[in-house]
């Protein structure tokens, strides 16, 4: 009767075993899918690279067109940041791969996350700022 009872719990802890392992191998297998994904993503955007500078400088050419037509010396300022912030992205972006940048966009958010915060809070002002420089309001992109 010992041996019986001896194997049920073996039994028992063989099974409780199991679920631990696959759950350990759906995490490995989760995490190289995601690495796989991770990689392709990068290589997109390392491809389509040349595109999006070409892209952030026409938007800082259109940021320069609209300090020059903004009469409030404090949106003339913003505005002059933000086209010397765009510049300079597409500049970095140029001169580096995506997966690099990637890199070290992370290490830098893990050593002063407030600073993304503030990054962000600050974006959102200048593209506010930009929209509103520009002279378009909500009804004018709806009617035609």
């Amino acid at each position: 009767m010992g041996s019986a009872k001896e194997r049920k719990q073996r039994r028992a802890r063989e099974e409780a075993r199991r679920p631990a392992s696959r759950r350990h191998a759906a995490r490995e297998q989760l995490g190289e899918l995601a690495g796989r994904a991770r990689k392709q993503v990068l290589g997109r955007l390392d491809d389509q690279r040349g595109a999006l500078v070409s892209a952030m400088e026409e938007a800082a050419h259109g940021i320069q067109r609209a300090t020059r037509r903004s009469p409030d010396a404090l949106s003339q300022h913003v505005l002059e940041l933000g086209e010397r912030a765009l510049r300079g992205a597409s500049s970095r972006l140029d001169e580096h791969s995506v997966e690099s940048l990637v890199r070290s966009a992370e290490r830098q958010v893990r050593q002063r996350p407030g600073l993304l915060v503030t990054g962000l809070l600050g974006a959102g002002v200048l593209a506010g700022r930009v929209f509103r420089a520009s002279g378009a309001s909500p009804s004018e992109g709806g009617a035609e």
